[in-house]
């Protein structure tokens, strides 16, 4: 019980929790994100800066959303087209869904290691 007024399961209360951790966190950093590509736009052309700056949340969104209903069905399908036999043995790979999220978390990883080992901090490539 939360101090005694109701209760909650575990997991319901760390969902929570987190949204209110990233809800905080969201208030410290979008502000200092937005100000560091405001301050790198052209003066007049800080709106097209602040726009291109969110260009990754589009294309990142797209690809998620795509990718995680094509792998939702091979790996999670609908429970109401299935028996309970079959039900067990369609989500006993269930798990095999984060290992492509984390192979993509690796690849951005990898990726942004080559990019800082062939370009120098003024932005060109590195000789």
């Amino acid at each position: 019980s939360i101090f005694g007024m109701f209760s909650l399961h575990p997991i319901t209360l760390m969902m929570i929790l987190g949204i209110v951790v990233q809800g905080l966190a969201e208030c410290f950093i979008s502000p200092r994100y937005l100000e560091y590509f405001s301050l790198q736009a052209p003066k007049g052309e800080e709106g097209l800066y602040l726009g291109f700056s969110h260009l990754h949340s589009f294309f990142s969104s797209i690809l998620g959303f795509g990718l995680s209903g094509y792998l939702l069905t091979a790996y999670a399908p609908d429970p109401a087209t299935l028996t309970a036999e079959q039900a067990k043995s369609a989500y006993s790979q269930a798990y095999m869904i984060w290992y492509y999220f984390a192979a993509i978390g690796l690849t951005a990883a990898f990726a942004l290691l080559i990019y800082r080992k062939f370009v120098d901090k003024s932005g060109r490539v590195a000789s």
